[in-house]
């Protein structure tokens, strides 16, 4: 009983690191993941956000100003500003070519965006391969 318990402990002992290892790959593929996926969605909200600024001018400044505004002494249309970013996405999905739909089916209608995603997107199987427990 006495080798057996010394030999299980001794296995774990010597694949410790390994596993720390793998751990450490998964955590650096996925932040990866994320810093590119994040970087796709940014360019996309600037798009929108400059649509909707055309679209609705002084709900656009509104919110704004809101945002930069911690107090928050404005009062906001929220309704308005929530049907306007719809008009928004409706205006770019008929003037505009989706270049990307990402894993999450989110449309991607600018170049940076598109390529960001598509990068993100090729990360995931990478993790899968190394069935990193992040994607559990």
């Amino acid at each position: 009983m006495r080798h057996v318990l010394t030999l299980l402990l001794t296995s774990w002992w010597l694949g410790a690191p390994v596993m720390a290892a793998e751990v450490e790959a998964c955590r650096n593929l996925l932040e990866q993941r994320n810093a590119l996926a994040e970087q796709a969605m940014k360019a996309e909200i600037a798009l929108v956000r400059t649509t909707r600024e055309r679209i609705c001018p002084v709900l656009s400044q509104q919110a704004d100003g809101a945002n930069a505004n911690d107090r928050n002494e404005q009062t906001i249309d929220y309704q308005a500003l929530i049907e306007c970013r719809h008009k928004a996405e409706e205006q770019l999905l008929r003037s505009r070519r989706v270049l990307y739909v990402n894993i999450q089916q989110f449309r991607f209608y600018t170049a940076a965006g598109a390529k960001l995603a598509r990068q993100a997107d090729g990360l995931m199987q990478p993790l899968r391969d190394q069935e990193c427990p992040q994607l559990r």
